[in-house]
């Protein structure tokens, strides 16, 4: 008996089978968990370039609603096409710089966003865009929010079952930066000329 037992303990024929079943499945568990994580990278950067695409293409197009998203040209000028002459005065948020929301989303601001750009994306659960005015810097700002087309079992494991991308871009308008300052410069001269005549006139 003892000897059988002393033979069996010797005997290595199958140890690599049960070994191989042993160790198998970790290895496919950790193969299955790469590739998982993988694809949620590949999804994640996907949405996330729509997202930089889309504030890139609203930001670049906001100083003229008629200017197309992907080449900027245009047919038409600002003031022929709805967006008026003074529509920063009026239609670009204008109370926002001041933290004020009387003209939030006005209709000539929601059609410089441009949302349907975001909408046009299959598969989306939220998509907005949207625009804030300040004194030093106005911004547009893309949301967007996917389901992950992974099994759920999976989406569990992760903590969540939803990708989110968010993007935001500076308007720039070196035009409308030179008239402004073109403006405060002659405003300021005719202060000072006018505040030159007070003073002589106090003085008399």
């Amino acid at each position: 008996m003892l000897r059988r037992v002393k033979e069996f303990k010797e005997d290595e024929s199958g140890s690599f089978t049960l070994e191989a079943s042993l160790l198998f499945p970790a290895i496919l568990i950790a193969t299955m968990m790469l590739i998982f994580f993988s694809m949620i990278i590949f999804y994640k950067s996907v949405l996330q370039f729509e997202a930089n695409r889309i504030a890139d293409q609203v930001a670049y197009v906001w100083n003229n609603s008629s200017k197309d998203v992907e080449t900027g040209e245009f047919v038409e000028y600002t003031t022929e096409n709805g967006d008026g002459l003074y529509w920063r005065l009026t239609d670009n948020n204008f109370l926002q710089q001041f933290g004020l929301s009387g003209s939030d989303d006005s209709g000539l601001a929601n059609k410089k966003k441009r949302e349907h750009l975001a909408k046009e994306i299959p598969g989306l659960t939220e998509a907005t865009v949207s625009y804030n005015n300040s004194l030093l810097n106005s911004t547009i700002t893309v949301s967007l929010e996917k389901p992950m087309p992974l099994p759920s079992s999976v989406t569990t494991m992760f903590g969540t079952n939803l990708m989110e991308a968010k993007a935001t871009r500076s308007v720039t308008e070196p035009v409308e930066v030179i008239r402004n300052t073109e403006v405060v410069v002659y405003f300021g001269g005719k202060i000072k000329e006018y505040y030159g005549y007070i003073e002589k006139f106090m003085k008399k």
